[in-house]
């Protein structure tokens, strides 16, 4: 990662642990920092709860999306904090560390709730979505292997979907109604969008699936 855009992450990391605090209770917190320190968002008192909007209200504009989800996705995939809720959601957008990875088995593995833990790659497209139950180490470090360092990621294919648009058919990401590729019928060649490389593959399944029209030749 360059030099300024981590210095630049840090001071976003600094500016919210000074706005929100930090708490070592795990029924309080909302995110864990990279250091596995809890942002403290007073999630048990419910007249002092602070909700993930009042996060994405200070962030840089230039990391706004098209809802508050896409928002915080885009906090975390740069940050690299991740967010929770103590009885029983887990979102990632970039490979934990290891103390970050250690600080979820404590909260997960005496919890009497099941966990539902989410990834996300930086678009906020997910690759990853498991249920655990009071789960091993290594079951946790193998699910994040398996999404950020395996050979291929698997997208889920209701977040996509593929529209004809004149003679030409693109691929859409639901979550904020985005064009991310496009094939071209008559030169048979595709264009993906930045970042959105990974997800030829599931583009060229959908297409396989319905009748392309090509065009007469007059």
């Amino acid at each position: 990662m360059d030099r300024a855009v981590k210095k630049n992450n840090q001071a976003l990391l600094d500016k919210l642990v000074a706005h929100f605090g930090i708490t070592r209770f795990t029924k309080d917190g909302g995110y864990i920092l990279p250091d596995g320190r809890l942002l403290d968002l007073q999630r048990s008192d419910m007249d002092k709860r602070q909700y993930h909007r009042a996060i994405a209200a200070l962030l840089p504009q230039e990391m706004h999306g098209a809802c508050d989800e896409i928002t915080i996705v885009n906090l975390m995939a740069a940050t690299g904090v991740i967010r929770y809720e103590s009885r029983g959601r887990v979102h990632v957008a970039a490979e934990p560390t290891q103390t970050q990875r250690r600080k979820l088995f404590d909260i997960m593995k005496y919890s009497v709730h099941p966990y539902r833990v989410i990834a996300s790659d930086a678009n906020g497209a997910t690759i990853g979505d498991q249920m655990f139950q009071s789960p091993q180490a290594h079951e946790l470090l193998h699910f994040f292997n398996h999404c950020f360092s395996g050979p291929q990621r698997q997208y889920r294919e209701d977040e996509f979907c593929v529209m004809q648009e004149h003679n030409d058919y693109v691929l859409v990401f639901r979550p904020e109604n985005r064009i991310v590729g496009c094939y071209f019928v008559n030169s048979t060649t595709y264009t993906m969008e930045p970042g959105f490389d990974a997800v030829l593959t599931l583009f060229k399944n959908k297409l396989a699936k319905i009748e392309i029209r090509y065009p007469s030749i007059t």
